[in-house]
Formats: structure tokens, C-alpha cells, sequence
């Protein structure tokens, strides 16, 4: 198959896993686009009446009258008694699959999006939807940072100072990452949200599975919808298998280095900063999706490389 045609699977998995997160189960049928054929009966005419001849009547010029313009008649053919009539239907509001649909849910005032999403973190503080990690957690780790905030990062989930802390990204690669966020971008930490598509740290720091993403997956919306960031900089595999959809086979290098979107927000992949620690040469990789990212932005880049390549 082709690099076009994987690419299109993907998309479509991405769309499918959009709506199935955002809770729909099935689509509408969509209505005809162009024309739909409708069958006319022409209704049966009495014979006509004889028509007597018209006296003459004296010729006289007649006054301009504007006259409206009539609507094109639809023609029913006379020779057969029941006729296919092609009529125009008008286009419903069908989005394509692929269209991003936004948010279903209006948005938070500024002024009141720090409450809302202190109310959803005790919320997820007492949520036992995985009962194995619900019992081996010191804490939910549930996110940190500007709740006006124009970009979010996503990880993958807590790790050992994380559930100690009660805070993403505080151990080495937390470390890291701020280093990205302060040297790299010119940013405070502060200034930009970070979360996690896990809120509870798995036994032995190992990889989230797919139905503990899910299980979460409505904590994580929740909190993008009350954020509203422009950008999301998914932070490896995990993070953009469960933002986009991706199949996991896929190659995290053939999803960096270019723009995708999760509900209208443009949306980046880039290495984890675990993985940027144990493969110091992929910090290169890194540092041009993060220029990627500030020059949408319309962040300054710094003359010399900082942050992630050092």
C-alpha cells in the first residue's frame, strides 16, 4: 500500500476514535448532495370543453409591466403516465468525516476555568474506573499550569515522583521538558498547561494500556475543553494514540515534523523527554519540532540552539 493509502487509514482511525471518544456510536445516513429522483404521477385531465371563437378585438399598445421572474417548471413528459422528475434537493449541513467538529460544549469564562478544573481534579481524585491502579496509587496526578494557557503538552503518565508529588513532569524528564519550555521556547512553565493521558501511575512505571487511555480519556477532554489551548504538543506514542487515534504499529518519526488536529486545535508530535534521556541524539529531532511550534506560535527562535539540543 501506499504512503497516501496508510495515510488515509490513519485519518479515518483518527476520525472514528474522535467521535467514539466524543460518545457517538453511529452516524446519520447523510441526505442526497446533488439530486434525488422523484416519481410524479401527472393527474388525469376531464377532455377539454369546446373553446368558441373569440370576437376581434381592437389592437392597442400595451403598458410596460415588470413582471416577476418564474420559478424553472418542472416538465413532466406527456407520453408515459407515471414519469421520473429529476428535482433538486438542497445540501444539508453534512460535514465530512474528516472535519473537526470543535467542541460540543460552549467554553468556560477565563475568570472561572481555574475552579472548574480544581472541581473535575477532586473528581478524578476519587475515581477507582481502574480498580488495580486505584489501589497501587499514592495519588491522582491530574494536571499543572495557566488554565488560559495557549499550548498544552500531553505525556503519558505519571511516574514515581509524579504520584509522590501529585504533579506531572517534576522527576528527570519533567526536568527536561522544563528545560524545553524555558531555554528552548522562551517560556515560563507557568505560562503553558501540562497533563497526562493517565491520571494514575501503572505498577513499574510501564506503558498505559489502551483500556486504562480510555478510561481516562474523558478526564483528558474535559480538561482540553476547559483550557482551550491553540496547541497541543503530544509528547510520544502514547500521547498521540490516544489524542489522534494513531494505530500503534505506526512510526512516531512519520508523525512529527507536521501539523494534525484534535478537535480544531492544532496539534504537534514530538518525542517524550524520557526517550530524548536514554537516545540523547533524537534532542535534535526535538529542537525543529519545537521551532515547528514557536514559529506557529510567532514565538521569536533563539539564535543559538538551546533547550532540547543541549
Amino acid at each position: 500500500m501506499t504512503d497516501d493509502g496508510h495515510e488515509l487509514i490513519r485519518q479515518v482511525r483518527q476520525r472514528l476514535e474522535s467521535l467514539r471518544r466524543a460518545g457517538v456510536e453511529a452516524m446519520p445516513r447523510p441526505s442526497v448532495r446533488a439530486a434525488a429522483v422523484v416519481t410524479v404521477r401527472p393527474p388525469i385531465a376531464p377532455p377539454p370543453a369546446p373553446v368558441p371563437e373569440p370576437s376581434p378585438l381592437p389592437v392597442m399598445e400595451p403598458e410596460p409591466v415588470a413582471l416577476p421572474v418564474p420559478e424553472p417548471p418542472v416538465l413532466v413528459p406527456e407520453s408515459v403516465s407515471e414519469a421520473s422528475v429529476v428535482v433538486p434537493v438542497p445540501v444539508s449541513a453534512v460535514g465530512s468525516l474528516f472535519d473537526e467538529p470543535g467542541f460540543e460544549t460552549p467554553p468556560v469564562p477565563a475568570s472561572e476555568r481555574l475552579g472548574v478544573l480544581e472541581t473535575a481534579a477532586a473528581e478524578v481524585a476519587r475515581c477507582k474506573r481502574c480498580p488495580h491502579l486505584a489501589v497501587t496509587r499514592t495519588q491522582t496526578v491530574y494536571g499543572t499550569g495557566s488554565p488560559n494557557a495557549r499550548l498544552m503538552f500531553i505525556g503519558e503518565a505519571p511516574g514515581a515522583d509524579e504520584d509522590r508529588l501529585g504533579q506531572p513532569f517534576v522527576g528527570r524528564a519533567g526536568q527536561l521538558l522544563t528545560d524545553m519550555i524555558t531555554k528552548g521556547m522562551g517560556l515560563r512553565r507557568e505560562d503553558v498547561y501540562i497533563a497526562n493521558i493517565l491520571k494514575c501511575r501503572p505498577p513499574d512505571n510501564r506503558t498505559p494500556t489502551p483500556e486504562e487511555a480510555a478510561n481516562c480519556s474523558s478526564y483528558l477532554e474535559r480538561q482540553i475543553a476547559v483550557v482551550r489551548p491553540e496547541f497541543l504538543c503530544l509528547l510520544g506514542k502514547t500521547a498521540a494514540m490516544g489524542i489522534l487515534g494513531v494505530d500503534p504499529m505506526s512510526s512516531l518519526g512519520r508523525l512529527r515534523g507536521r501539523w494534525h488536529r484534535h478537535s480544531g486545535i492544532k496539534t504537534l508530535v514530538t518525542y517524550h523527554p524520557s526517550y530524548l534521556l536514554r537516545n540523547p541524539a533524537a534532542k535534535k529531532d526535538a529542537w525543529e519540532d519545537l521551532q515547528l511550534l514557536m514559529k506557529e506560535m510567532g514565538l521569536a527562535i533563539p539564535g543559538r540552539k538551546r533547550g532540547a539540543s543541549e
